[in-house]
């Protein structure tokens, strides 16, 4: 999450101020006078051409902005540019009239000047922006962040007659979550089991027996199918009558496994309602695809088919109804460190045993604890843990709690799980 601190520039660097911002509007200008040049003639220029000639021209000149900085004020005429072009092409595509849609043209006396990272410093309540080496800097005095800005901007504000920097901040969600009032649930994400939850009191195991034999019972229908499509002749009937029949059969087991995952991910924000919980935190497993080895062809298949985005976007979707925030963290090591002692150890089938200690828990669970320790800092005392608590699936399924309080839900039957 990003904060926006507006604060005034002192009175003596005013005047420097307003320097920056006419060099910034020079570069500008120049960079929209050359694209404008380069369209007149009919040709198009690549982002690398465009850079280096910039780079170039600016060479040849004495500015004392910062490096950064005046690549950002040529970066915005050419993001500008590609913008149009793009909206030029999406209204030839649909047949409109393009006559009106210009590039951009206007040349500016004063433009805003950007402040990247490499440009911005605090010391102690000082914040300085950095211009050209050598060059005076700007410094103001009695700011109280806390935190670094990762990114500035200076700009003009015509009522008031001054020059202000505009500071963005980006809040570590670490340090949000601590004042936070809610409760915070932890999820691993499995293939054998979807969901493994824990909640900083309890594990909740959500059972894929049901839906790990939906994909077996695809894969095998599917191969069939597949085998006895290729040894038809194209365009015969009967390969058009296996190809419907192919794809009925894998919407209808589309439809069972929505159906799963729907019911579960329901569940678990009904849980979360129940509970006070107001952040869910899942394992980011995001390029575990590409990061897997293929010489195992079964655990490659699996991996494959997991369906770990699908759970997640159900997740969010029903989150944001609820009212609750939903944030990934990295799960490296996750199912291997031991929660009490912090030794590494590798788990033997479902089954987690810390060799240094002698801790013992479900794999999954021991995932799910160790994420909820690394996005909430706490201290967890799990060797008195309980034994997981499983959710199986069921065709009547439900929601733990009522949605009585939404207009929506008015007319939904809704009752807790047995």
């Amino acid at each position: 999450m990003d904060k926006t601190y507006i604060l005034p520039i002192p009175n003596e660097y005013q005047n420097l101020a307003r320097e920056l911002s006419m060099q910034s509007g020079k570069i500008y200008s120049k960079a929209v006078s050359f694209l404008k040049k380069i369209n007149r003639k009919g040709l198009r220029i690549k982002q690398k051409t465009f850079y280096r000639y910039m780079e170039w021209w600016i060479h040849q000149k004495s500015f004392i902005l910062h490096s950064q900085s005046k690549q950002a004020a040529y970066q915005q005429a050419w993001t500008n540019y590609t913008a149009t072009l793009r909206k030029i092409k999406k209204a030839k595509k649909k047949n409109k009239n393009t006559s009106k849609i210009r590039l951009p043209y206007r040349n500016k006396k004063y433009n805003k000047v950007c402040f990247k990272d490499s440009a911005i410093k605090l010391e102690g309540d000082n914040l300085i922006l950095v211009n050209m080496k050598g060059a005076e800097r700007i410094v103001i005095d009695n700011v109280r962040i806390g935190i670094k800005p990762k990114y500035a901007e200076l700009l003009y504000h015509a009522d008031k007659g001054k020059y202000y920097v505009h500071v963005v901040v980006e809040i570590a969600k670490e340090q949000e979550a601590k004042k936070r009032s809610g409760k915070t649930i932890a999820i691993d994400l499995g293939v054998i089991h979807p969901m493994v939850c824990f909640d900083g009191n309890k594990v909740v195991v959500y059972n894929g027996g049901v839906l790990n034999s939906i994909l077996r019972y695809r894969n095998k229908k599917q191969s069939l199918l597949q085998s006895k499509i290729s040894g038809c002749q194209k365009g015969s009937k009967r390969r058009g009558k296996l190809q419907r029949a192919k794809t009925k059969l894998l919407r209808r087991l589309s439809n069972l496994i929505r159906d799963v995952l729907g019911k579960y991910t329901s569940h678990l924000i009904g849980y979360c309602v129940e509970n006070g919980i107001t952040t869910i935190v899942m394992g980011d497993v995001k390029g575990i695809r590409n990061s897997k080895k293929k010489s195992n062809k079964v655990a490659s298949q699996k991996v494959h088919q997991w369906l770990f985005r699908k759970i997640s976007k159900m997740i969010e979707q029903k989150a944001e109804f609820a009212g609750i925030e939903v944030v990934y963290v990295k799960e490296n090591m996750t199912s291997q460190i031991c929660p009490v002692c912090g030794s590494k150890n590798k788990p033997l089938d479902r089954n987690y045993e810390c060799k240094s200690c002698g801790f013992r828990y479900h794999r999954d669970g021991v995932g799910a604890v160790n994420i909820y320790r690394k996005y909430t800092g706490e201290s967890l005392v799990v060797g008195r843990l309980a034994c997981p608590t499983g959710v199986r699936f069921k065709s009547h399924l439900r929601c733990p709690v009522e949605w009585n309080t939404h207009p929506w839900d008015k007319n939904c039957s809704t009752g807790k799980v047995a």
